[in-house]
């Protein structure tokens, strides 16, 4: 289906032009997730009728993410009250709007163009090569000392790996969740070696000339970046999720093979001790060291941002408001002159723009698919859809601490990548194991045309 393909080219393009973070690369992927996800719904409408169906055959993960769908879109009724009520800055609301149809029309497009498990492995690869573009090319510019970004020279973090991002931090977001997607595929490869001396070395050799090799590979290569993007909590936020899911995944994974907990324990100890060594994970720890308040104004930023919602409790200031309105509220000791147009804290600033109420709806929809994906981890025999709901699980683990003092989820390309883990939640906990994807649609018979033979 062409609605397939193109997905798969969303996916791979969508951190491409400053993750998507510029006037002109938002509005496209929201079209382009919205208008791909009425393609199959025309699609849909067609088998319907040519199988005459009582109702649309969406898969089996659509149909129990639909809650979850309809407080995404309540969301978004409530950013469109917000616009023409309470928004301080009606036209940025009406921005944010259309930002969350885009991803609310990813959300329902991933639950069911994702309906087998070839598809699954295949977005997945397809991610985990995306990423793996990135962490290559801001490995070079860094390596190299070139500093280009998405065709135009770096202005600011030379010498830190960003790819096609402006900001190193927003690179290594997106790298925590790829490599969350692909450490879950990864472990979903499990190999079991039983049998002779001779069966073991063939498994082996098997093994070795598989794409698990090539995927380890390129997850190295995306610590590689990540290290050398010398972001904080960027690293922080990988290790610790990495930390997080591999326990509960040790206490929880039944039927787990022995190379299930010797990868988990590779991963820490190759990445950190044979990549972090080349190059230079101690140079991440010593900007650790080296942080503090009198250096940071983001927890000043925070505190502000907290006395804005408290402003604006319920009803919030109006999604997308956050740069017009927080200077109003800018207080003294916040001496630096950059103009904030995020608060560097996603928790804070969801809650400043779109009050109590939305706020509490969104936790809502965040434990529920973080409880789908430790139920996937739990009870699922698929060895791919419990490493769906680790990737899940991790991956949102990750975003979630690095969110604390950063703005991940308002670049477009984290957020597709956030709601795309939300809806492997959703996959792996209630994809069938043996699902088929629907029939192509039958072609009208052309009728046959006479000609004339001479005798």
């Amino acid at each position: 289906m062409r609605q397939w393909t193109a997905y798969q080219v969303f996916l791979f393009t969508l951190p491409l032009p400053f993750g998507g973070n510029a006037d002109w690369a938002w509005p496209f992927f929201s079209a382009a997730a919205l208008i791909l996800l009425f393609i199959e719904l025309g699609y849909l409408l067609k088998v319907q009728q040519q199988a005459a169906l009582p109702s649309l055959p969406v898969s089996e993960a659509f149909h129990r993410g639909l809650p979850l769908l309809m407080l995404l879109l309540l969301l978004q009724l409530w950013v469109l009250v917000q616009s023409f009520t309470t928004s301080l800055s009606p036209y940025d609301t009406h921005l944010s709007l259309l930002k969350g149809i885009g991803l609310c029309a990813f959300f329902a497009l991933s639950l069911q163009l994702l309906n087998t498990r070839e598809r699954v492995k295949r977005a997945v690869w397809i991610v985990v090569l995306a990423a793996a573009f990135q962490a290559l090319f801001g490995a070079l510019m860094v390596l190299t000392g070139w500093e280009f970004g998405f065709f135009i020279e770096k202005s600011a973090y030379r010498g830190k790996a960003t790819g096609t991002f402006i900001n190193r931090n927003h690179l290594a977001g997106y790298l925590e969740m790829a490599l969350a997607l692909g450490i879950g595929l990864l472990l979903s490869q499990s190999t079991r070696y039983q049998g002779s001396l001779r069966q073991r070395l063939r498994q082996l050799i098997t093994m070795l000339l598989s794409d698990k090799v090539i995927l380890r590979l390129l997850l190295a290569v995306m610590v590689i970046a990540l290290v050398l993007s010398r972001s904080r909590m960027g690293n922080s936020a990988f290790f610790a999720s990495l930390l997080i899911a591999g326990a509960l995944a040790l206490l929880l994974m039944r039927h787990k093979s022995r190379s299930t907990t010797i990868l988990l324990t590779s991963l820490l100890v190759i990445d950190i001790a044979i990549v972090g060594t080349f190059f230079g994970v101690e140079k991440v720890a010593d900007r650790l060291q080296q942080t503090s308040a009198q250096s940071e104004s983001r927890d000043e930023v925070t505190r502000d941002t907290i006395a804005l919602w408290q402003a604006h409790p319920w009803a919030g200031t109006g999604a997308g408001t956050f740069v017009t309105t927080y200077p109003a509220f800018r207080s003294a000791d916040v001496t630096t002159d950059k103009l904030y147009n995020n608060a560097h804290n996603d928790y804070a600033q969801f809650l400043a723009e779109f009050g109590a109420a939305a706020y509490a709806l969104f936790a809502i929809i965040l434990i529920w698919c973080l409880w789908w994906a430790i139920a996937a981890m739990r009870k699922r025999r698929s060895e791919l859809f419990r490493g769906m709901g680790f990737a899940s699980l991790m991956g949102m683990s990750a975003i979630g601490i690095h969110s604390a003092v950063d703005f991940n989820l308002q670049i477009p390309a984290n957020a597709y990548m956030f709601m795309l883990l939300l809806a492997m939640a959703v996959i792996a906990r209630w994809a069938p194991h043996d699902a088929r994807p629907l029939p192509l649609l039958q072609q009208p018979e052309q009728p046959l045309i006479e000609t004339e033979t001479s005798a």
